[in-house]
């Protein structure tokens, strides 16, 4: 599969390694696992990998040294410590330019912290005459974050570039979609609900064939032996540590939707109190949920969403199967899947909608997201200009039914809950409706101006 909108990420790593023909480089790599780091690279730099697995130290530095001796194509020292392994780099980089690739760079925290330090000295040492491109890819963004960002650490301020490279939109993923025959507006929403922007899932589609929605399912995630029938726990029960049950339980909770520190706590059993703890890390170190505010004020009213779709896929409709598909009912999910699903669907496709009509507003937002209070009031899409003064007001409806105008009425009377330069701003309202909008709705927006899109507007950005 050809990659989708890395245009700029591959220039810049053309462009880096170009420069270390002269002198060294350090570029960081961060991003989820699937969402094509490593392709990134090999495609665009190629050079030495290295992969850095979670095993003894001696061993991974034999593998590793193995591995250089047959990607350089001449024979390397036997090294027997990890000082003399990256001494060495820099040493035949000031002859030779080369580029080397430390794949999961974070997992030397398991297998001996002292690599960093390490770094730090030679790359201080050797980086005004070596000819190296060093790249270190990582996929959890907070641990690497801290690794080159924290004052603390030995490698703060030495890297000379930084790509984080997200999952694609969904302006994207439609491309991917129509590539592989899914052509249908809403079967490409389904899709980019359940997968998300990470390219890896999409390449197993092509690679088994598949292009529909239901067929998807069961190949890839569903049936027993199906690729992605355990990849949650497969991407992070290892790096969760001892207590990932714990972890596993608030992101379910989150997946069910479960968003207040209350909630989660009744849902999981665990004490509002040791809460924080976990939430912060999930936040902070794994980048797997977001603490989503109103557009508009409430620092208080703070909402845990999981930001990965595959992951609160995994989480909403695997996981709490788990028995089930143990015992082979996988028909019996599946049914579950089917009348649950729209629900599901309903609350996931917001963030899709607001992403297409970010694109339709009628002026440049300061602020764009959704708001709710704490009588439980909510709008689905508010955007703000604070210099001009104007606002956005916008609902979203994804059901089986066309809108009628009850929709209109609910969106002008709960905007009035607003207080935001109230009686001074410029309002403008917008609705979204999967199924389109009845001729009495659409009579009653054009008397208050309210512009409508439906599913065949997702792909016109």
């Amino acid at each position: 599969m050809k990659f989708y909108n890395r245009e700029k990420e591959i220039e810049t790593v053309r462009s880096l390694n170009k420069l270390a023909e002269k002198h060294a480089h350090m570029l960081v790599v961060m991003g989820r696992r699937r969402v094509g780091k490593t392709r990134l690279i090999k495609d665009a730099a190629g050079g030495n990998y290295f992969f850095v697995d979670k095993k003894s130290s001696g061993l991974l530095l034999k593998e590793l040294s193995e591995s250089l001796e047959t990607g350089l194509g001449i024979f390397v020292p036997e090294f027997t410590n990890w000082d003399d392994f990256v001494r060495y780099l820099f040493e035949y980089s000031r002859q030779k330019h080369i580029v080397v690739v430390f794949d999961e760079f974070q997992n030397f925290k398991y297998v001996d912290t002292s690599v960093y330090s390490i770094f730090q000295k030679h790359w201080d040492a050797y980086s005004a005459s070596s000819k190296i491109l060093l790249v270190f890819i990582g996929s959890y963004v907070g641990l690497m974050k801290k690794i080159f960002t924290d004052q603390k650490e030995p490698l703060y301020g030495r890297i000379t570039a930084r790509i984080d490279l997200k999952p694609l939109k969904y302006e994207f993923i439609r491309e991917i979609c129509r590539e592989l025959g899914i052509t249908d507006e809403e079967d490409m929403a389904k899709v980019y609900i359940t997968f998300g922007g990470i390219p890896r899932y999409y390449q197993l589609m092509e690679e088994y064939g598949l292009s529909d929605y239901e067929k998807i399912l069961k190949i890839l995630i569903f049936d027993e032996n199906a690729v992605l029938r355990d990849e949650a726990r497969q991407l992070l029960a290892g790096e969760l540590g001892r207590n990932y049950t714990i972890y596993f339980s608030i992101l379910e909770s989150i997946s069910f939707g479960k968003n207040t520190l209350k909630e989660i706590s009744d849902f999981t059993g665990v004490e509002m109190k040791s809460l924080g703890k976990y939430l912060g890390e999930l936040i902070r170190d794994f980048d797997l949920v977001e603490r989503r505010m109103p557009v508009i004020g409430g620092e208080k009213m703070g909402r845990y969403i999981l930001k990965d779709n595959m992951i609160k896929f995994w989480f909403r409709f695997v996981y709490p199967n788990t028995s089930l598909l143990e015992m082979g009912r996988n028909e019996l999910v599946m049914k579950r899947l089917k009348e649950e699903f729209p629900n599901y669907a309903g609350k996931a496709v917001e963030d899709i909608v607001r992403e297409i009509m970010a694109h339709k507003l009628p002026f440049e937002p300061t602020g764009i997201g959704s708001w709710w209070n704490r009588r439980g009031d909510e709008i689905d899409l508010v955007a703000i200009n604070e210099k001009t003064g104007e606002i956005v007001f916008g609902e979203i409806k994804w059901t089986e039914r066309s809108a009628g105008k009850e929709l209109v009425e609910k969106l002008l009377e709960k905007k009035e809950l607003v207080e935001w330069k109230k009686g001074r701003r410029r309002e403008y309202y917008m609705l979204f409706s999967k199924k389109g909008f009845t001729k009495g709705a659409e009579e009653m927006m054009r008397q208050y101006g309210v512009v409508g899109f439906e599913l065949k507007d997702l792909g016109r950005t």
